[in-house]
């Protein structure tokens, strides 16, 4: 297996409930070597404000109907600032663009892509990838961490 990964559930108190307090961009800060990736956003649920037209009409449903949505590092980067919550997500960073499309196997996404960041359900935020020391940087950063293998989940694996 090429991939590590990492469960981070770091919260924070909000009302009566804890709330997930990692974002997106606490872990892209970490990658030295973004503008070398291709990128796409699979899923996506978040607020914020965005700016861009595209990004405000950033339609669900397409999403939802397997599209991507492929995007420039400096792009998700500035645009990962923006959100205030996120409740889904999944980016995927990868060298070859063929790699750019929608998974029916996570273990199959986590071993193709050079990293995978998914947050689920606003509950956890779960890292991936082919650099090892990259997912040993993030998780001395964050308090509540779990190291992943890319298959631990193999009975929900869809082939």
């Amino acid at each position: 297996m090429k991939s590590k990964g990492l469960r981070i559930s770091d919260s924070r108190p909000l009302s009566k409930i804890n709330v997930l307090n990692v974002s997106p961009i606490d872990i892209l800060e970490f990658i030295d070597y973004g503008q070398d990736l291709k990128w796409a956003i699979l899923d996506l649920e978040a607020t914020g404000e965005l700016g861009e037209e595209k990004w405000r009409q950033l339609d669900q449903f397409d999403i939802a109907k397997g599209k991507i949505t492929k995007i420039e590092w400096k792009d998700l980067f500035n645009t990962s600032r923006k959100f205030e919550q996120v409740i889904w997500i999944t980016i995927i960073g990868t060298k070859n663009c063929n790699n750019l499309y929608q998974y029916n196997s996570d273990f199959k996404m986590y071993e193709s892509c050079e990293i995978v960041i998914e947050i689920v359900d606003g509950g956890c935020c779960e890292v991936f990838s082919h650099d090892h020391l990259l997912i040993e940087k993030i998780s001395k950063n964050f308090k509540e961490v779990e190291y992943l293998e890319p298959d631990w989940n193999k009975n929900q694996i869809n082939t």
